[in-house]
């Protein structure tokens, strides 16, 4: 035989109980990160498709079929006095003051202006917009401060601010008959000075110093209110403002310039100056003050001034409603609070006294005006949004100045309609000099379009166009430009204006200045237009002031322009519409006949699918036949505008060319005609002429006219003798009123018509629409996506090549879906990112290009066409003149830009749609959802929201459900939990609209809600869509972004969080393995009925999600079942009832490292799945048996939480049924209390089954942390991290801790400047827990040197220098005693102090684990002293007195432990508060080491005690492997006490806790342990052959060798040594000879127990062969190894008092076995002695039967048939020692 080598007891004797804290801590699931699948946001986000997304708005905005709630839209109507207020701080004085805003009527005065442009702007706007995220922010929070301090100024000094223009504004200050003009020159004069003193050099953060220019003139000024209607505006102009202009552009930065004017009206003396050529004057500084009555007395400066600027004011929407209503009474600080708002501009009083609110309403665009009305306030209007500007340039003749308010108020007018029609605002108007300027935006909230870039392209030729045809004005230049800015308030308080900001906005001014009489755009514009590409030229390259990278630069023009090539116009070849080319030109030839098939053709497609070009087409062939052609592009401005199309096809018709002067338009008519009717009248609204009217038509009603105005137009139609082809392309924006006109031209033979239709465009609602497709005469050509075989044609003929790669093509087709649009829209995107080059190859050269497999399109797709029919020839031949050989080749240089999604514009753009059509309210809500998550829960959002209302926040939430943005996360979960389950049906019916259905489990109550539907008050939401988040999240501004991210950090940080089943409402999301069905087979016949599933709605976040999820638990349908327990003794509390048992098993034969479990680990979970029938045959029928009640109350113990664990007296544990006899006779101490721990009010409804808050704790954390960094709370993220770490550190998720740990190491180390705000101490309590828990994550990892550096590290924090523990404290005593005297000191000595427990605590382990154990027990007892000297929380007080019982123990000096239990006791006693559930596993821990001290002194009364605390805690946190681990030992003590009934009990519940799992441990042990009842007690739970066959069984399936088949294998041969079953014993002596000399004997009671059964198994072996002489060297080596296998477990023995009577006693049957007789009745002496001094009535017993000549335990055994453990149980009382075995030889039996 060979046997192992005995080792030193292993180090795992020391932790195996202390480091085991996972097994406590098994209720919180571990957070898989890899390998498992997750129900992430990301696979409940339902990503639609373009189509979709369009579908959804379509359906929203134009059939309104899903929100027909107008009072969803919560509009207020009336103005309050506030609102009134705040929107007369957007405009100047002037406004309040006019009685009637008539553009006929301006108002003239005297005035001194004063223009300011700050300098430096442009060079800032630069800086932060290279400066990422938030540049354009923090650039409007500089103008701003910057702004607001000047027009404070300004106010102070008695100015009015007239006009915001970017960096600029212009000032005026009135005179009137009682000032001179020479004075208020003068206070204009010494305001700019102050401005200059104070701010004439302004340093930013970003190191670019502001300045500004001020420029002061005087005169006559007017000002005149322009517009009509509901979109006024205002304008200052007059000589002064021109004047200003050119003074302020002569004037350098921090000057005061005079214009010459305005200087001749001053006093030279009074002021130090300079008189340039030109006249102006620079003034450096005051002399006199012409206000003092001594002229000479000089100035004395602007000290007092320059102090009263400081003070920062609040905005007016701000302030309580109360401050501004009359009618409540004010005490005298809230009087000083409103003066004090108002002091520097009290004007805007009038507007409140004047009830002029409604009227000012005429000067704001929609945006601001849907904020006030909504009580929002207007910082809320700010966002960063994708924008189009266009800035229009208007240079008027030279005119008088009432012509020039003509012209202005014409232009303004013209704009704002055509504006408004597209969809845009119209910002503002500007003049600073001659020139007018508009300012135009696209795509502000509420006027989002599908692309911005294109309707204001198409809008800005709509204004060029009419603008230009006013009368006085001689050029239009518009700029257009795409990007996003930041929408915002700029200036103070008490004025300001409503602007955007952005780079785009300055690039849109230089396009407009560099570009005169043109419409031109950027890059950006052209590519994402989507327009035809023949309407943009190229422009040269000019340099645009302040723009370093200006880009590409296109002019547009909807004039048909068409390619030249020889100054030949052509176009490309026509793809794959032959037919409907045919079909065409066939109905076009029947123009010769008296009659025709149908009366138009009707072509109807997708969006960009070619109708256009199919146009172009057919227009060509039109006129190359000799028809004339009228072709029309329908927009947005001829639906809005009745008429509009059909009067521009009549000028068509009539061959007239816009502008149309005098009555050209009139004569035309009457000579179609021939003759002058009276009649003609009518066709004046209709088709825009002046026929004068006659006077019987003002009696005609309405109809009638109609009825009149159509007779005359079909004369007017049937008088045209020429064949006409009329083109009208998008007719579904044609108004109603013309289609009733175009209806009767269909009829007409001599005209044809040709109509296209995009399909989605139109709605039902338009009934004429509806009559073109049902119409008989109008013919249908739906025209179908181009197939894979056309793509390489177009594609060659967009890019001007011959042939083109096989990848682009591939991606075309893909992408595309074959619309030629898209197709066009993806190449110009590839070639402008420049993933696609050009190259000119000579035709030998193809070959080298082979690798890109090019595609050549037959040469007639390609060969150019002339427009003009006779040209084709002349082009043939000039182009074959010039071919040169060379051919153009298309090639990719960037194959990753074909994969580009070229639908999120589009998708993005109809987001924002949904958005814009939102209420302010609304939009406020969803924009601070966005910050929270793509999943959020109600309760954080309403404790976010500002002044939540419940039902107005319920009526957002229902029209967010209804335009599909948000939906219930609960319904989306619900699916898939479904699905997941195997025996559900799943059902197919998705008729139901998921979106608008709520499954969150709460009471709802239509009657108290208002009718409001079960959704308008879901608990936890989704966005559907993560882009409509992002989009959403992208508009606020980063300060918004801040304060957001801030508010939720405050409500999660002071919220506890807690699952459903812990008593909690909310859920952070958990992984998708605790929410699948469980499959529990609930057993009928046991006592206990388990607890039915909760249904867990569960989903997954992403790690870098910028978002924080929350989600509420539903239960299942079936109602929870408790146990009934009845005590007839003890009224059991209500909470210690609910059965807890586990759901989950564990792998027993996964291999552990041996430091993992430090602080939390995690066993494997497996599947709850039940047990094969071969298995279930091998169960016991005793417990198959259906339980009477008498056995119910057996069990109650394990499951009385609270009386078990807060029993503290022996009369306590009496009244619990736990007794013992020894009790009786410690009468004195019966009421003496051991542990007084008092535990939370229901803590006991805790369900841990299904707890997930371990899982909820680490989400919600990282959450936090999320939040912390978005905020820029630097301190708050450090601590988040060290918590998410600790928390991860628990759950055995230490790979995960150690970045965010590394993370807040680097941002403790980073080196700041002085305002850093983590100061010094800070940063050493953060690096101390830092060190410290990398050290606890190293060394679960098993990484002891990485450990010990760290722990090191974390020493140096603390000051615990071990290695010179004595002499350190000495020395630093003194020094101690001189820092202690300051009390901050003392405080950071208290936390240092608290913090180092958790570093000593690790440490301890750590050097255990190093096998160093002077510095592990100095850590320990370090520790021990800390705990005593301040407070700190429950977890570090149970980890150090369990640590250092732990280190006591191994040290071998158990009797120590019971000072450290008495130090325990005393701590625990004096807690403050009762002990939290998150707290129970510490406790459980803390008398798991005291059930083992306890067990090692020998205690065995006072252990069981710990013993039923510790199963009892472990048992109710669903910590099995604590309960497997705690059941050996506490059987054992238990049958040593004779308290037999009790161990049959622990060996049931061990049983019942193995039902329904793939583990066998716990059937292992009860088998193991049955077996050890048979050969310790003499009586039996199960029958011997029962045990043999179960373990055959288990050997079979190969069951884990772990320490339960230990204890089965060696018990079942000894047991088949002493029956002297040959067979038996050869079954199982190999694999228990093998646990000879065993590595992993950690020293506890089990092992113990299982190495001297060994040791027994091998004495019995030796005296069976003991007379066989022909065995002797077997004998030889049997005696050899018996005797070394008790000489290894002397010392252990030794230790653990509990069992030494047991060894001694083997000892005695070694002696006896080898013929010392002396000696072994010595020993046998001995350990009775030994058992009875430790109260082991067990071992005095067998110790008594080794002496005795019973003989009764050999006989049942040959029998096969030992008594029951109930008559066992009385025998054992009186005459134990009869039914126990003695070893004897071969020759004492006979």
């Amino acid at each position: 035989m060979n046997f192992r080598k005995p080792r030193r007891r292993s180090r795992r004797n020391s932790m195996n109980v202390v480091v085991n804290t996972e097994k406590w801590r098994q209720y919180g699931k571990r957070l898989s990160r890899s390998n498992t699948r997750f129900v992430d946001e990301d696979s409940g986000d339902e990503e639609p498709e373009y189509h979709e997304i369009k579908d959804w708005v379509e359906e929203f905005f134009d059939r309104k079929s899903v929100c027909p709630d107008k009072s969803d839209q919560d509009v207020e109507v009336q103005l309050t006095k506030k609102q009134t207020l705040v929107l007369s701080t957007l405009v100047p004085d002037e406004i309040l003051i006019m009685d009637k805003f008539d553009p006929s009527n301006p108002k003239r005065f005297v005035g001194v202006l004063l223009m300011a442009d700050v300098s430096g702007y442009t060079a800032l706007s630069e800086r932060y917009s290279n400066t990422g995220k938030g540049g354009t922010y923090r650039l409007t929070v500089t103008l701003n401060t910057y702004l607001g301090s000047l027009i404070e100024l300004i106010y102070s000094h008695g100015g009015d601010i007239l006009k915001f223009a970017g960096d600029a504004f212009l000032a005026l200050w009135k005179t009137d008959k009682r000032t001179f003009l020479c004075h208020t020159i003068h206070t204009v004069i010494a305001c700019a000075l102050i401005i200059q003193h104070s701010y004439g050099s302004y340093e930013t953060d970003v190191k670019v110093n502001l300045k500004v220019k001020l420029a002061i003139s005087a005169g006559n000024l007017i000002f005149c209110p322009i517009g009509t209607g509901t979109d006024m505006n205002y304008i200052i102009f007059g000589l002064p403002v021109i004047e200003a202009k050119l003074a302020e552009s002569v004037c350098c930065s921090g000057e005061v310039k005079v214009t010459p004017t305005a200087w001749g009206h001053c006093y030279s003396r009074n002021y130090d100056h300079i008189i340039h050529k030109d006249g102006h004057v620079t003034i450096k500084s005051i002399l006199y003050d012409p206000h003092e009555q001594d002229v000479t007395k000089p100035f004395v400066g602007f000290g007092p001034l320059i102090r009263q600027i400081k003070k920062p004011l609040t905005a007016i929407e701000n302030l309580p409603d109360f401050l501004w209503d009359s009618s409540k009474p004010l005490n005298a600080m809230d009087i000083q609070k409103r003066n004090e708002m108002i002091r520097l501009r009290k004007s805007i009083l009038m507007a409140e006294e004047k009830n002029i609110g409604s009227e000012i309403r005429k000067f704001m665009i929609r945006p601001v005006l849907t904020q006030i009305d909504a009580h929002q306030p207007l910082e809320y209007l700010t966002e960063m949004r994708q924008v189009s500007i266009l800035f229009i340039t208007l240079k008027p003749r030279d005119c008088s100045f009432p012509q020039f308010v003509t012209i202005v108020n014409n232009a303004y007018e013209i704009t704002c309609e055509i504006v408004y029609k597209s969809m845009g605002c119209v910002n503002k108007i500007i003049l600073f000099d001659k020139d007018i300027m508009i300012l135009v935006i696209f795509g502000l909230r509420g006027f989002k379009h599908e692309s911005e870039p294109q309707a204001a392209l198409k809008c800005a030729y709509s204004i060029q166009k009419s603008v230009s045809a006013l009368d006085g004005v001689l050029e239009v230049s518009i700029g257009v430009t795409t990007g996003q800015v930041y929408c915002g308030v700029v200036g103070h308080p008490l004025r300001r204006e409503f602007t955007v900001i952005g780079a785009i906005v300055n690039k849109a001014a230089r396009l407009m200045c560099g570009f005169r009489n043109k419409i031109t755009c950027d890059e950006n514009t052209y590519i994402k237009s989507k327009i035809c590409t023949n309407g943009f030229t190229l422009q040269p390259k000019i340099e645009l002031k302040g723009i370093m990278h200006p880009g590409k630069i296109y002019e547009y023009t909807e004039d048909i322009r068409v390619k030249e090539l020889y100054d030949i116009p052509m176009i490309p070849p026509l793809l794959n519409r032959v037919d409907e080319m045919e079909y065409f030109q066939n109905w076009l030839d029947e123009s010769q006949l008296s009659y025709r098939d149908f009366d138009a053709l009707l072509l109807v497609g997708e969006s960009r699918i070619g109708k256009s070009r199919m146009l172009e087409w057919m227009i060509r062939y039109s006129r190359n036949y000799g028809y004339r052609v009228c072709h029309i592009k329908l927009t947005s401005i001829h639906s809005a505008t009745p008429f509009l199309a059909l009067s521009q096809i009549i000028n068509q018709v009539l061959d007239l060319k816009e502008p149309i002067t005098g009555f050209a338009k009139e004569e035309k008519i009457i000579q179609l005609l021939k003759v002058y009717n009276e009649d003609l009248c009518y066709l004046n609204n209709i088709i825009k002429v002046r026929f004068a009217y006659h006077e019987g038509i003002y009696t005609q009603n309405e109809g009638r006219r109609k009825e009149k105005a159509k007779t005359v137009f079909t004369k007017l139609i049937k008088a045209i003798l020429e064949t006409h082809v009329v083109f009208l392309d998008d007719l579904q924006n044609l108004d109603a009123s013309s289609w009733e006109f175009i209806s009767i031209m269909l009829s007409t033979m001599k005209i044809f018509t040709v109509l296209t239709v995009t399909r989605g465009k139109f709605s039902s609602v338009h009934n004429w629409l509806y009559s073109v497709f049902v119409n008989d005469n109008i013919r249908k050509i739906v025209l179908g996506p181009l197939t894979s075989t056309w793509i390489p044609a177009l594609a060659c003929q967009i890019l001007d090549v011959d042939a083109v790669p096989k990848d682009l093509c591939n991606a075309l087709n893909i992408k595309c879906n074959g619309s030629p649009g898209l197709i066009e829209s993806f190449i110009v995107h590839l070639f402008s990112s420049g993933a696609l080059e050009i190259k000119k190859i000579q035709r030998n050269e193809i070959e080298v290009w082979n690798d890109e497999i090019l595609q050549f399109p037959e040469p007639n797709l390609l060969h150019p066409q002339a427009v003009d029919a006779k040209d084709q020839t002349t082009l043939d031949q000039l182009i074959e003149k010039d071919f040169v050989g060379e051919i153009g080749i298309c090639i990719v240089t960037r194959k990753e830009e074909l994969k580009t999604n070229i639908y999120i514009q589009n998708m993005d753009a109809l987001i924002m749609i949904q958005i814009d059509s939102l209420t302010p309210y609304q939009q406020l809500l969803l924009k601070i959802a966005s910050v929270i998550g793509n999943m959020l829960s109600r309760d954080l959002l309403e404790n976010i929201m500002y002044e939540n209302n419940t039902n107005t926040t319920a009526k957002a939430i229902k029209r967010l459900f209804a335009m599909r943005i948000l939906s219930c996360a609960n319904v989306e979960m619900t699916n898939w939990n479904r699905k997941c389950s195997s025996n559900m049906t799943i059902s197919s019916n998705n008729s139901i609209n998921s979106n608008l259905i709520c499954n969150c489990s709460f009471d709802y109550d239509s009657e108290d809600t208002k009718e409001l539907p079960k959704y308008a008050f879901c608990k936890v939401m989704k966005f559907r869509n993560k882009n409509s988040r992002k989009i959403c999240y992208e508009l606020l501004p980063i300060n918004q972004k801040k304060e957001f991210h801030s508010r939720i950090v405050n409500y999660m940080e002071n919220s506890k969080q807690k699952c459903l089943d812990c008593g909690g409402t909310l859920m952070i999301v958990q992984s998708s393995m605790n929410c699948q069905p469980n499959n529990r087979h609930e057993n009928d016949e046991s006592n206990i009925i388990y607890e039915e599933e909760c249904e867990v709605e569960t989903i997954n976040i992403p790690e870098n999600s910028v978002i924080e999820a929350v989600i509420e638990m539903k239960r299942s349908q079936s109602e929870t079942i408790t146990k009934a327990e009845n005590n007839n003794n003890v009224e059991v509390p209500s909470e210690g009832r609910k059965s807890s048992n586990s759901i989950h098993s564990f792998h027993s034969q996964k291999p552990t490292s041996l430091f993992a479990p430090i602080l939390k680990t995690k066993c494997d979970v497996e599947a709850d799945i039940g047990r094969s029938s071969s298995k279930r045959v091998t169960m016991p029928n005793v417990y198959l048996k259906k339980k009477n009640s008498d056995n119910v109350d057996k069990y109650k113990i394990f499951h009385m939480l609270r009386a078990v664990t807060e029993a503290s007296t022996i009369s306590e544990w009496r009244d619990l049924g736990v007794t013992d006899s020894e009790d009786k006779l410690n009468t004195d101490k019966r009421n003496k209390k051991s542990f007084c721990i008092k535990i939370e009010k229901g803590i006991s409804r805790t369900n841990f089954s299904k707890c997930k808050c371990g899982e909820l704790n680490i989400i919600n954390c990282e959450q936090l942390i999320y939040h912390a960094q978005q905020a820029e709370l630097k301190i708050k993220a450090i601590e988040f991290m060290i918590k998410f770490a600790y928390l991860n550190l628990l759950s055995d998720n230490g790979e995960v801790a150690l970045p965010k740990l590394e993370q807040a190491e680097h941002l403790c180390l980073q080196k700041h400047g002085p305002d850093d705000i983590l100061n010094k101490f800070e940063r050493r309590i953060f690096l101390g827990k830092i060190f410290s828990l990398k050290t606890a994550i190293y060394l679960i990892n098993g990484k002891l040197s990485a450990a010990k550096l760290e722990i090191e590290r974390a020493n140096r924090i603390y000051h615990l220098y071990l290695h010179k523990l004595p002499e350190t404290l000495k020395v630093r005593n003194l020094i101690n005693l001189i820092k202690l005297k300051r009390r901050k000191h003392r405080i950071h000595k208290i936390i240092l102090k608290t913090d180092s427990i958790f570093c000593l605590n690790v440490a301890t382990l750590l050097y255990s684990a190093l096998e160093d154990e002077k510095l592990s027990r100095i850590c320990a007892f370090r520790a021990l002293e800390l705990v005593q000297e301040v407070d700190c929380n429950v977890i570090d007080i149970c980890d150090t007195f369990s640590n250092a019982m732990q280190v006591e123990l191994d040290r071998g000096a158990p009797e120590s432990t019971a000072e450290i239990e008495k130090l325990a006791s005393l701590a625990l006693k004096h807690l403050s508060r009762p002990i939290q559930v998150h707290e129970l596993f510490a406790i459980g821990k803390l008398f798991l080491s005291t059930f083992h001290a306890r067990t090692f002194r020998g205690e065995l009364v006072a252990g069981i005690r710990s013993g039923f605390r510790s199963i009892t805690i472990s048992r109710f946190l669903q910590a099995d492997n604590i309960s497997l681990d705690i059941i050996p030992d506490l059987f054992y003590i238990l049958l040593s006490r004779c308290r037999i009934e009790e161990a049959v009990d622990v060996l049931q519940l061990a049983l019942r806790m193995g039902q329904n799992r793939m583990s066998h441990d716990f059937e292992t042990w009860y088998y193991g342990l049955c077996m050890d009842m048979i050969l310790d007690a003499g009586f039996q739970l199960e029958p011997p052959h029962e045990i043999s066959r179960f373990a055959q069984y288990a050997l079979t399936k190969g069951v884990s060798a772990g320490p339960s088949r230990r204890r089965l294998v060696v018990s079942l041969w000894t047991y088949w040594l002493r029956a002297d079953v040959e067979s038996k014993i050869k079954w199982f002596e190999s694999e228990a000879l093998s646990w000879t000399a065993c590595e992993d004997d950690d020293g506890s009671l089990t092992t113990l127990l299982s190495a001297m059964r060994l040791a027994e198994g091998m004495l019995e072996s030796l005296a069976r062969k003991i007379d066989d002489l022909r065995k002797v060297v077997d004998l030889m080596e049997l005696r050899s190894m018996a005797d070394r296998e008790l000489s290894r477990l002397e010392k252990d023995a030794r230790i653990m008092r509990t069992i030494y009577p047991r060894w001694i006693l083997l000892k005695a049957n070694s002696l006896s076995l080898s013929g010392r007789r002396t000696a072994a009745n010595t020993a046998f002496n001995q350990a009775f002695e030994e058992a009875s001094k430790i109260r082991n009535r067990l071992e005095a017993a067998m110790a008594r039967a080794a002496t005795s000549n019973s003989r009764l335990w050999v006989q049942n055994a040959r029998a096969n048939n030992f008594i029951s453990w109930q008559s066992g149980s009385q025998q054992a009382k009186d005459s134990w020692h009869q039914l126990l075995y003695k070893i004897t030889t071969t020759r004492q039996v006979s």
